[in-house]
């Protein structure tokens, strides 16, 4: 590992970039050879395992999974003049994985939105009289107390931020649209002078946290149905039977979110698994030890024959493979992007955009973009002032339309995301007792007070 320390340090530096590259490019092309096989070796036999288990899913999300095992089947029967067509279609399955999340995701937001607005409601309908007896008996001056010992009292100040968002999205509101606007406007401009994607990142959490993303064509009609019925009621009007009528629909409808959700997150990662194996084996077709258990046990999966025991012949590789990656990782973009000239001169160009797909496609981030991103392109003046009016713009007009406890579940949406912003501890004080001890709403309060208390006790059992 000191070799590969010392030619990443050198390679950083620089260094004899026509010598060292070529030794780079060969660690590089050993190490995801083997990683991206024992990683879909992993992730297709944890689908295949799992499949029965997912009873939320539709024919036609079904029928994937078989068309994605199709694909598994074909690649690793493949010879290398055919992989470039196999990854070409599992391009196009990723692409359609991806939108299917966007949309599940969009329903998630909406939802989220709408279970605040339940949520402040509870203790209207519910009749827990030792739940009630219990936020009657806080004391404002111990819980405001406690909750700044807890949000401000951390030496990490990056958990210090965190909690501070957190909290801004648990307490009540009591913010104009106006002030909300203006706040979005400071936060666009503090993005001056830096890159665009970062900028246009932002927008897109701020959009997803207001239900401003449009929902498109129907992938499910049980969630749209339900969202639907949620955007017609008039909250301020429900009796109690109404009420628990919604917070069940709202659980069940939650339920089939998450199993469909974790149903893609697993066909993703095999896709991406296949991908990146596809990749890699354009460029190197050594035959491992491990290649060769990691082709006769993906053979079983694929033909719904594994036996688990099968899978302790690779114990403790993927360890080493991702130990290596993290070390050549570290200069891996640096050089694609700034290595241009030599690579070409070394007639490697190609193979290092793919490794840089490789790394992508291997990472935690199982639906990131694969098409560069130009880094380069700076926010300036314009595009800032630009971003900050189409967001207002957006938000206003939402928050216009919203009923009353809807807009408030929105502002609070969009609060959490955005920098607290507090001069010091004194003005942080002063929010919470203003926003939660100033609340006239009862039930809103009591459902804060309940959520603030559940913060800081997950919190301490972390």
């Amino acid at each position: 590992m000191s070799d590969v320390r010392r030619l990443i340090r050198d390679i950083d530096r620089g260094k004899n970039l026509q010598k060292n590259l070529p030794v780079y490019r060969n660690l590089l092309a050993d190490t995801y050879l083997d990683y991206a096989a024992i990683e879909l070796v992993f992730s297709s036999y944890l689908l295949v395992d799992s499949l029965p288990e997912y009873h939320e899913i539709s024919p036609e999300e079904r029928a994937l999974c078989e068309e994605v095992i199709s694909r598994l089947r074909r690649l690793i029967g493949s010879s290398r003049e055919e992989i470039p067509q196999i990854l070409k279609e599992f391009q196009e399955i990723r692409d359609q994985i991806t939108k299917m999340m966007e949309q599940v995701t969009f329903y998630t937001d909406r939802l989220i939105c709408y279970e605040y607005v339940l949520n402040r409601m509870k203790l209207r309908f519910n009749e827990d009289k030792e739940i009630k007896e219990r936020v009657e008996d806080i004391e404002e001056e111990e819980f405001v107390n406690l909750l700044m010992a807890f949000v401000i009292a951390h030496e990490d100040q990056s958990i210090v931020r965190d909690r501070l968002q957190s909290l801004i999205g648990i307490l009540p509101i009591h913010m104009t649209k106006n002030k909300l606007l203006e706040k979005i406007e400071q936060t666009v401009s503090l993005y001056k002078g830096s890159d665009v994607a970062s900028l246009e990142g932002f927008a897109y959490m701020i959009r997803s946290a207001a239900m401003l993303h449009p929902l498109g064509e129907s992938t499910d009609e049980e969630i749209d149905s339900f969202l639907k019925e949620l955007e017609r009621t008039d909250f301020k009007e429900l009796d109690a039977k109404t009420y628990e009528g919604l917070c069940d629909e709202l659980e069940q409808v939650s339920e089939r979110i998450f199993e469909i959700t974790d149903y893609y997150y697993s066909l993703q990662k095999v896709v991406n698994g296949c991908y990146a194996f596809g990749l890699v084996k354009l460029h190197n077709d050594k035959n491992t030890e491990t290649q060769k258990i990691s082709h006769q046990i993906l053979s079983a999966v694929v033909k719904g024959e594994l036996e688990e025991e099968e899978l302790e012949k690779l114990e403790g590789k993927i360890e080493a493979c991702v130990e290596q990656s993290s070390y050549l990782e570290a200069v891996l973009f640096e050089v694609k992007s700034s290595c241009q000239e030599v690579l070409k001169e070394l007639d490697l160009e190609q193979e290092f955009e793919d490794y840089t797909r490789i790394a992508n496609l291997l990472s935690d981030s199982l639906f990131v973009d694969l098409d560069e991103i130009d880094q380069e392109k700076i926010v300036d003046e314009q595009k800032a002032a630009q971003v900050a009016a189409e967001l207002t713009e957006e938000l206003s007009r939402k928050l216009t339309e919203c009923k009353r406890p809807v807009k408030k579940a929105v502002m609070a949406a969009v609060l959490e995301k955005l920098p607290a912003g507090f001069p010091g501890t004194r003005e942080v004080e002063e929010y919470i007792r203003t926003n939660l001890f100033g609340c006239q709403d009862v039930s809103e309060k009591a459902a804060a007070i309940l959520e603030l208390e559940q913060m800081m006790s997950e919190e301490e059992t972390r």
